[in-house]
């Protein structure tokens, strides 16, 4: 009971402190100085609260002036676009901590984001805090659900902005890398599914350890140059049940390798399975928080947690 009601107050901090990397990421993005030596990052954590003028515990500055500092450099709302965090070592830190689970999940259950993953993030932090906001009403409940993950929901909204922001080539690539790139991402997903079925993970895992590396990197080329390999080199177990032709893998395969022997890994770089993970493992999880705070407020929960959080 005493550690869900400190997980329980740790919560209602605007900032969503949950976890150390959090902390420093979110102190990060509320000030305009350079990113805390090692030795300031407890003290520069303490971010103000939305309701807390920028800048406590400096000299107070007068009227307009004071008003415009805090404007500049104080805490942001939650609609604060996510981007303007300094860290970019951070950000990717995070990134991979959510992108290897989102790796997991079987291709059949991931959905194409399509939406502004800002927008995501200020509805779920919203969702989270209203949701956690009074710690004795919930006390029953919340030990019983899968607490950690909903409590992880700012950040695993902040991996998905990453992915959709960050991760993109240094310069526009190619007419040609392009067009074989969104060849790839068409088929990539299916093909993995494919051999999900055929080939279950527990008979080939070092090859879908090579496929979920390749995601996470956003480099398609290597992982539909493996999974491809993989099914053609058994192609005689599966020739008769598999609705792909040999012709198709051919071809696909003969793509995946063109763009690994033509191109370096930052030129190929393309998120977009990886985004539609991270989206499809944001979704099951925002669901335990709904179902949650529909039974605590009834109706009332579509205010603060809407069953869209993007356009499908």
């Amino acid at each position: 009971m005493t550690r869900a009601r400190d997980d329980l107050e740790a919560l209602r901090d605007p900032a969503l402190r949950s976890t150390p990397l959090e902390a420093e990421s979110t102190a990060q993005s509320t000030t305009s100085g350079p990113v805390p030596g090692p030795g300031g990052t407890m003290q520069d954590a303490a971010a103000p609260s939305p309701g807390e003028p920028a800048g406590a515990g400096e000299p107070q500055q007068a009227g307009p002036e004071r008003i415009a500092a805090a404007s500049s450099a104080g805490a942001a709302p939650p609609q604060a676009d996510p981007r303007a965090r300094s860290d970019e070592s951070l950000d990717r830190e995070r990134y991979e901590r959510y992108a290897m689970p989102a790796s997991d999940l079987p291709a059949a259950n991931v959905q194409a984001f399509r939406g502004d993953a800002s927008g995501v993030l200020a509805i779920v932090r919203r969702a989270v805090q209203s949701v956690t906001r009074d710690p004795a009403r919930h006390r029953r409940r919340l030990p019983k659900s899968r607490f950690d993950a909903i409590r992880s929901l700012p950040e695993l909204a902040m991996a998905l902005d990453y992915a959709v922001t960050r991760m993109q080539p240094e310069s526009a690539p190619p007419p040609e890398v392009v067009e074989k790139l969104d060849l790839l991402y068409g088929v990539l997903r299916p093909t993995i599914a494919t051999a999900e079925v055929y080939f279950p993970r527990s008979i080939v895992p070092e090859t879908f350890g090579i496929v979920r590396r390749a995601l996470v990197a956003g480099d398609p080329a290597s992982a539909t140059a493996t999974i491809t390999n993989l099914i053609l080199d058994r192609w005689s177990h599966v020739q008769s049940r598999i609705p792909i032709t040999r012709e198709e893998l051919t071809q696909l395969n003969s793509t995946a390798k063109w763009l690994l022997s033509n191109t370096r890994p930052p030129e190929r770089l393309d998120s977009r399975d990886i985004r539609d993970r991270l989206w499809s493992l944001l979704r099951e999880r925002y669901e335990q928080l709904r179902a949650i705070a529909q039974e605590v407020s009834g109706d009332d929960s579509r205010e603060y947690a809407p069953e869209r959080l993007a356009a499908d």
